[in-house]
């Protein structure tokens, strides 16, 4: 399916309501890799309770090779609540990440330009293909797990201890 989303005053696009279904949904998995995480409230409340589920969550952002910093320094503001809940994050290293992929319960895939934040959700004009379709989630998950070798995973711990230009609200 091809699901074009156009910003309507006071409603949701179509691609927040399709993300919003999917994590909703997912049983198993939920892989997301964006060159820009920022979620809404909402969104983190929906993949906190996945996790909650027993829903395995791992999210593939840039690192310090992003090319907007402060949104990377905001960005990594969201981790705490998923970190807490058992989400995986990692850091991409060797360069910038710019793909925006979601894949569900090794089954469900998305790709477009819809990033993982308001802007893409509320305000831009976006296009996604979603597919209901293993061998597409597969190879998307492949590419992930190849991603993930170039990528570090942030803890805890580490994310508890990031510097104070990260910790303004």
């Amino acid at each position: 399916m091809v699901i074009n989303s156009t910003p309507t005053p006071g409603g949701s696009t179509r691609a927040r309501v399709l993300f919003q279904m999917l994590l909703a949904s997912a049983e198993r998995t939920i892989s997301i890799t964006t060159p820009y995480f920022l979620p809404d409230k909402g969104l983190v409340r929906e993949l906190c309770r996945a996790v909650e589920r027993g829903v395995k969550i791992r999210i593939l952002v840039p690192g310090r090779a992003s090319d907007h910093m402060l949104t990377r320094s905001t960005s990594r503001g969201a981790y705490g609540p998923l970190l807490r809940a058992g989400a995986e994050v990692y850091e991409y290293q060797s360069s910038m990440i710019h793909a925006k992929v979601l894949v569900v319960d090794e089954l469900w895939a998305v790709v477009g330009s819809t990033n993982f934040d308001n802007r893409s959700f509320g305000i831009n004009d976006e296009v996604n293909l979603a597919a209901c379709d293993q061998a597409i989630a597969a190879r998307l998950e492949r590419d992930m797990a190849h991603d993930l070798t170039q990528s570090r995973r942030v803890s805890l711990e580490e994310w508890e201890h990031r510097p104070v230009t990260e910790r303004a609200p």
